[in-house]
């Protein structure tokens, strides 16, 4: 009998171990099914702070739930281990939100049976840590504003990755990239870009992003201004002393009053060599005549060099004289009887047509260049002196014409009708400066008066006249003539009493309209006289080199 009872105990116990271990193989079949495990799972992290993850987990919800009871949510970090159980929802489910916690590489979502045992496989997406999520990136800002020290333009960035996530963008200026300082702006995180009004230099612009509260956050975008600003000024062009290799040329800012000597050479490292004889200043680009030496620098406006260009005839170079611009480009006339056209892109002469001799300067007007020939080089030759004022087609750059002149042509200058003025020098002797006007249509030539220097601004001409008397002492006048009204308006431009000795040179300023005049006695440093239009004295300034051929003006943006 006892051992009937042993035998069926045992019997019960080894069918209930049975139906365990049944069970059991069945739950595993079942959790190893894809049907029992949630698919398309996604999250997106929206906690704005670097080392934590919040969000909302979404997932769709098994395909066969007969068996299932919930969801378990686990944190791992290599995406097999079970770390960190972080909640259980119920099966239905197929959304639930992540609180604020540090960064976990995976979320592991594990289906439960009714049983209340997990399942052995599991389902499971990858996090990223949205760092950096929050702040905008390509922050770029170009200053418009063209006075020193003050800004003004498009403040633009790229929207951050999470600016669904932001509620706004503070834009603050900040003087070292770190602290805030004023608050300029608050923008739509949807928004990339932003203009600044004018204001103050500041050094920095700082673009913040406030989460859902309004609140902060720590990181930010930055970047450094710069202060884009215009310098004008003017250059002078010291000649030196022919045979000394002792040209310079020097700046005075108009901006800071500012006054720099010796500029090609801080720029280059080299003089600019022997005897400067013209400039223009042309596009971004100046072009500077060196006759002794025998070529034309072309540098940036601040002076540095940016080609050379050199040209022979024979065995001798070409010395260069004066310098004009139009259309596109530079043209030089060249001692030996050339005028030159200089390609303002290849930095380099294109083309030459032969002129008169000796030509001096040249001027454009009427799609005609027109050329100075003084043949001084034959003054003491049966030859003598050219006579000529040559006309070039700009189109077809051939010489069209020969317009006598008086003897020795020099200097020119255009009116705003293309008239053409000419001061031929004569002959030192019976035959005086004189001052001619060519007419632009029928180049009739008509004597204006007596002239040595001459500068043409708004169609008045400011004329020197210097001459010497029984006992060589030099007496000048000056005059300024109406190109309108073609008359003398007076013969006293200076009224202040400002007494200028030995003038050398006569340009003015296209802008203020201000008179310079360069002074020299052949020995000391030049002087430069600055007038305004009624006459009376701005500014004297030693020219830092011997004999100032004129003042060329410039100005440029400074970024």
């Amino acid at each position: 009998m006892k051992m009937n009872k042993l035998f069926n105990v045992l019997c019960l116990i080894s069918l209930l171990t049975f139906s365990f271990i049944s069970c059991s193989d069945d739950d595993n079949d079942f959790f190893n099914s894809v049907e029992t495990l949630p698919t398309d799972i996604a999250f997106l992290d929206v906690n704005l702070k670097g080392g934590e993850i919040s969000g909302d987990l979404t997932w769709k919800k098994p395909i066969n739930t007969s068996e299932l009871s919930s969801i378990v949510i686990y944190a791992s970090n290599d995406g097999t281990t079970k770390e960190a159980r972080i909640d259980e929802v119920s099966i239905d489910k197929e959304k639930y939100t992540i609180e604020a916690r540090n960064y976990t590489k995976y979320l592991l979502l594990v289906p439960k049976n009714k049983k209340d045992v997990e399942g052995s496989t599991f389902a499971k997406v990858e996090i990223k840590d949205e760092t950096g999520n929050n702040v905008v990136t390509d922050l770029t800002f170009e200053d418009t504003d063209y006075t020193k020290d003050k800004i003004a333009g498009k403040l633009s960035w790229t929207k951050a990755s999470g600016h669904i996530n932001l509620s706004k963008l503070i834009i603050y200026t900040s003087e070292d990239g770190t602290i805030k300082k004023d608050k300029l702006a608050e923008v739509n995180p949807d928004i990339e870009e932003y203009t600044i009004a004018s204001r103050d230099l500041s050094k920095y612009f700082i673009v913040v992003a406030t989460d859902a509260a309004n609140t902060e956050v720590e990181d930010f975008a930055k970047i450094e201004v710069k202060d884009a600003y215009e310098v004008s000024g003017v250059y002078i062009l010291n000649s030196g002393k022919m045979g000394n290799n002792n040209s310079n040329i020097s700046f005075y800012n108009f901006l800071t009053t500012e006054f720099k000597t010796k500029v090609f050479e801080s720029a280059n490292g080299t003089s600019l060599g022997d005897t400067g004889q013209d400039m223009v200043v042309y596009g971004s680009k100046m072009y500077i005549a060196v006759y002794g030496s025998g070529v034309i620098y072309v540098t940036d406006k601040q002076g540095k060099k940016l080609a050379a260009i050199e040209s022979v005839k024979g065995d001798k170079k070409q010395q260069p004289r004066g310098l004009t611009s139009y259309e596109g480009k530079v043209y030089a006339t060249l001692y030996d009887g050339y005028l030159a056209k200089i390609d303002t892109t290849k930095l380099e002469i294109e083309s030459q047509v032969a002129v008169g001799r000796n030509p001096e300067y040249v001027r454009a007007a009427n799609n005609k260049l027109y050329v100075a020939n003084s043949g001084g080089l034959d003054y003491n030759t049966p030859l003598g002196y050219d006579k000529t004022v040559s006309v070039v087609d700009v189109a077809t750059f051939r010489e069209t014409d020969q317009i006598p002149v008086v003897i020795n042509p020099d200097k020119m200058a255009v009116d705003s009708e293309g008239d053409i003025y000419v001061i031929s020098n004569g002959n030192y002797s019976n035959v005086p400066n004189t001052l001619q006007r060519i007419d632009a249509t029928t180049h009739k030539v008509t004597s204006v008066g007596n002239a040595t220097w001459m500068s043409m601004n708004n169609d008045k001409l400011y004329i020197i006249y210097s001459q010497y008397d029984a006992n060589w002492n030099q007496v000048v006048s000056y005059h300024v003539f109406d190109a309108k009204t073609e008359k003398m308006l007076t013969d006293k431009f200076i009224t202040d009493g400002t007494p200028v000795n030995k003038p050398f040179s006569i340009n003015t300023d296209p802008v203020n309209n201000y008179i310079y005049i360069g002074t020299s006695d052949y020995t000391n440093n030049g002087d430069m006289y600055i007038f305004t239009t009624d006459g009376k004295l701005v500014k004297k300034l030693d020219t830092g080199g011997l004999n100032p051929a004129g003042a060329y003006f410039a100005s440029w943006i400074i970024r």
